[in-house]
């Protein structure tokens, strides 16, 4: 190809203005957040119109199977609060101010689990079109944490390590050890004496009753055999949090000491 050609080629090819381009960014692409707290949701879109809201459209809502919940709605430019969901009524508030800036920036406050998903943000402007989406995860203000496995030998004693996080009083709650769908230890709130329903594991199990008010619940198993290894349950029925369970799988190791 000629110089003369390629000249010719370039100058039929169309001009691309870069200022056209039109993007829609999360500022954070996943946010963890407590149950009842509070979080700011961030997106920033491409704007070349400067406090102009002509032509600005935002449609922010949570994905769900069963469709989506309305979260954030502008339409022209307006904010249209009669499409949020019943699902975030009264709880989302908007920085107006950084729409001029192309940032979208909702708090959304008195978090519950059920706000757990994929949010999407799709804005049309003069400019163009665009979306992106986060994920957040709201976990309950409560939840009972184990470590997933434990190991011991025939022959000695064992913790199977089980607590609330963020600690939590137990004291005044009914605690329960459960193996094979039976209770093996039982604590009744305000008892000093704690119930060992399963003969297989009488004068075996004891709990830290000093460490009940830092949300402590684990498991003193003593003498331990081969037929203790599987999985171990602990539960505290009258949580307020929907974890109301925690798992500890023992594996035992071993012909003893």
């Amino acid at each position: 190809m000629s110089f003369f050609t390629a000249l010719l080629v370039l100058s039929l090819l169309p001009v691309v203005d870069p200022a056209a381009t039109f993007v829609v960014n999360v500022t954070q692409s996943s946010y963890e957040a407590e149950e009842n707290h509070s979080i700011t949701l961030e997106w920033t879109f491409t704007t070349r119109t400067q406090g102009s809201y002509r032509e600005l459209f935002i449609y922010c809502s949570l994905l769900a199977p069963h469709g989506d919940q309305v979260l954030y709605h502008v339409y022209d430019g307006v904010e249209f609060p009669e499409s949020q969901d019943d699902q975030f009524s009264g709880r989302v508030q908007s920085d107006k101010d950084v729409l001029r800036e192309g940032r979208i920036r909702l708090h959304v406050s008195r978090l519950r689990t059920e706000d757990s998903g994929l949010y999407l943000c799709e804005v049309k402007t003069e400019d163009g079109v665009g979306s992106a989406e986060c994920r957040l995860d709201v976990s309950d203000l409560e939840k009972l944490v184990g470590r997933e496995l434990i190991h011991a030998k025939v022959g000695h004693d064992v913790i199977l390590p089980c607590r609330l996080m963020p600690p939590f009083d137990v004291n005044g709650l009914t605690i329960e050890w459960r193996f094979q769908d039976h209770i093996i230890h039982l604590h009744r709130g305000g008892s000093k004496d704690d119930e060992t329903p399963d003969p297989e594991f009488k004068g075996r199990t004891s709990l830290f009753h000093d460490e009940f008010e830092k949300g402590n619940i684990s498991l003193k198993l003593t003498e331990v055999t081969k037929e203790d290894e599987g999985n171990y349950i602990c539960f505290v029925p009258k949580l307020a949090s929907q974890v109301k369970k925690g798992n500890v799988t023992l594996r035992v190791d071993g012909n003893g000491p």
